[in-house]
């Protein structure tokens, strides 16, 4: 009996050795659930997926994944879609980080110009620079800033500048509220609902402007879901 406790033991002591628990960070935040490694081979949660935008479809018959920018993405989509492009996504209120930038938007609300003709939705963002250099978002690759609504128009700001040719010092932040307008003419019964905002990034400039920081992912794009908040 004693030779057969010995077994068990040692049995026990070969799995904790082959699997191991790894801190897990999901778009800048930590999960509740870490990931494993087992063997050498590195197991993520299923739920830390879903959060980072795989859509999961469970059956009788086993289980499909369909993570970001996947080819199950339908060509009706509109720009930005949950299919589109992978990014960090989050939500009003909620920091993101791409290791160079920290987005946080605050709020959205609609705005109008000329006497009221033109109307529009108005971004409360902060943006702070998260690297180890001073820095500025266009030499760092951010190439647009839209603002997609619920019926698939996809805005543009006119004040892009201000952000994107802003130079900030190690840790330094800027308060922004940027200004989306939609077409002359569109009414308030006609306009959209405000549903993401998206930062297009390429990180592939860092290696022409030659700034000395770099993305700690290969997708370094932001994306916020308007229509939830932290």
């Amino acid at each position: 009996m004693k030779r057969r406790w010995i077994i068990v033991a040692a049995l026990l002591a070969a799995v904790a050795l082959a699997q191991a628990s790894i801190k897990l960070t999901v778009n800048g935040q930590p999960s509740a659930l870490p990931a494993i490694t087992v063997n050498g081979a590195t197991y993520i949660p299923l739920s830390a997926l879903e959060r980072a935008g795989a859509k999961t479809v469970r059956t009788s018959s086993g289980l499909t994944l369909t993570l970001p920018g996947g080819s199950s993405a339908s060509p009706s989509q509109t720009a930005g879609g949950a299919n589109q492009r992978v990014s960090l996504e989050g939500c009003i209120g909620e920091t993101l980080f791409n290791g160079i930038w920290r987005l946080t938007v605050k709020g959205i609300k609609a705005i109008n110009r000329y006497n009221g003709q033109q109307l529009g939705y108005s971004v409360n963002l902060e943006w702070r620079n998260g690297a180890k250099v001073s820095a500025d978002a266009l030499n760092t690759g951010v190439k647009n800033l839209n603002l997609v609504l619920t019926d698939g128009t996809v805005l543009q700001t006119d004040d892009a500048q201000s952000l994107t040719n802003k130079k900030l010092p190690q840790g330094a932040g800027v308060a922004l509220e940027l200004p989306f307008y939609a077409a002359s003419g569109v009414t308030a019964d006609r306009i959209g609902k405000p549903d993401k905002f998206l930062v297009e990034i390429d990180p592939l400039v860092l290696k022409r402007t030659g700034v000395a920081a770099s993305y700690t992912t290969p997708n370094p794009s932001f994306r916020v879901r308007l229509d939830c908040q932290k």
